[in-house]
């Protein structure tokens, strides 16, 4: 089994804590520039916010089910929660924790984890690939460069 990061054991601590309260507790947890909800939490939202649910698979092998939003998007989705009948019960910079919606899975749209191509190690196309990449210029590039150069890499991943 693989180790566990920080984010996975996060993640279950906060599945944990939903499941001990019977999923009457539910909460939302930022990561980065996003908040997350998992299992229960993700059907409550995505029913409150008609968002769909993905199916992710981390590479401990821990199977969640997850719904997100951007951070800035949180005023609307707490006002969104109350407006279903929801209570906010607590809040900090990076957790929220809500009551009062229903949290089953029926009627939510699942969709599965997007396969991401996998380049072998040693490969040409590998090879190929650093190569590009340590002759890119990040120091002289526009945010907008950097984008457009790693959707190039994607494209060239999946051929």
């Amino acid at each position: 089994m693989a180790k566990l990061n920080d984010q996975t054991i996060k993640e279950q601590e906060l599945i944990n804590k939903q499941e001990e309260s019977g999923n009457e507790v539910l909460c939302l947890m930022k990561i980065g520039f996003f908040f997350h909800a998992y299992n229960a939490g993700a059907y409550a939202l995505a029913r409150v916010m008609k968002y769909r649910v993905a199916r992710k698979v981390r590479r401990s092998g821990l199977e969640l089910m997850t719904a997100g939003f951007p951070s800035d998007n949180l005023p609307s989705v707490l006002e969104c929660i109350k407006a279903a009948g929801g209570r906010i019960l607590s809040q900090t910079d990076d957790r929220i924790e809500f009551t009062g919606i229903d949290c089953t899975s029926e009627g939510i749209i699942v969709v599965e984890q997007e396969k991401k191509p996998k380049v072998p190690a040693g490969s040409p196309q590998e090879t190929e690939l650093a190569k590009i990449i340590r002759s890119y210029d990040l120091l002289h590039s526009t945010p907008l460069d950097a984008i457009t150069f790693i959707g190039r890499l994607q494209a060239l991943v999946s051929q």
